[in-house]
């Protein structure tokens, strides 16, 4: 009884429901919109270039002539200002460390001059446990920031590091212990490791090999700070070396 009406094939109701027909555009698939990709390539290449100017300037004063002397001097003249810290309490103990983190994470000498400091100030246990916790949170630091920017800065794997690195992967944390102890700055080691893949430099054993290192290495000479009668004649002890 109800016949369907009779649907009118204008040219308008063909480009309406089928515009590929009437030679309109064809609608596209959601799917084929894309989002513009972000600069985050270029971005990351300037925060590099931005750091390795800063880390340059510092290098170009460190190393200039009579510069590192100079800066030994001011690290030494800072660290008898620090003796006040001792009165501070765990607080002093804690702005200490943290000073300290960011000493090594810029590269800055003098390492073991504060190591005396802190064996000096809070004696050979406290001091110990200060120097070894400084130097694997700035350990740790560095290899996430070199595994960002290191290639970006142009760093290359120290050759000194290479003949350690040759059994990392079959046995990961004497290899690590070992690169660990070479005879370069901890600044160095510390960036340097982060260019290696991140599976020869696994985060556990690293971690462990950086304690271990340090422990061999720091206890000594916070010992060393801890029997001097003073300050002065820690530091004085260190600094003549130098």
């Amino acid at each position: 009884l109800f016949w369907p009406l009779p649907f009118p094939t204008t040219s308008h109701n063909l480009k309406r429901f089928c515009p590929e027909a009437m030679g309109g555009p064809t609608p596209k698939n959601p799917a084929d919109y894309q989002e513009p990709e972000k600069p985050k390539k270029a971005t990351k290449r300037y925060l590099a270039l931005a750091l390795g100017s800063v880390l340059a300037l510092i290098a170009a004063y460190v190393y200039k002539q009579g510069g590192k002397e100079e800066l030994l001097n001011l690290i030494r003249d800072a660290l008898l200002s620090l003796q006040s810290l001792r009165d501070y309490g765990p607080l002093g103990w804690v702005i200490f460390v943290g000073a300290f983190i960011a000493q090594l994470t810029i590269c800055l000498p003098g390492t073991m001059v504060v190591d005396v400091a802190l064996g000096n100030i809070y004696g050979a246990v406290l001091g110990t446990v200060a120097s070894v916790l400084a130097k694997t949170v700035s350990a740790l630091l560095s290899l996430f920031l070199g595994r960002l920017f290191g290639k970006a800065l142009g760093l290359e794997f120290p050759a000194a590091l290479q003949r350690h690195m040759a059994a990392v992967q079959k046995r990961p944390l004497k290899a690590l212990f070992l690169a660990r102890l070479a005879p370069i700055s901890t600044g160095v080691k510390n960036y340097a490791l982060a260019l290696l893949p991140p599976e020869d430099v696994p985060l556990l054993p690293y971690t462990i090999a950086v304690i271990a290192a340090n422990l061999v290495v720091t206890t000594g000479v916070c010992i060393l700070g801890a029997g001097a009668d003073n300050l002065v004649d820690a530091l004085d002890q260190v600094t003549s070396k130098h």
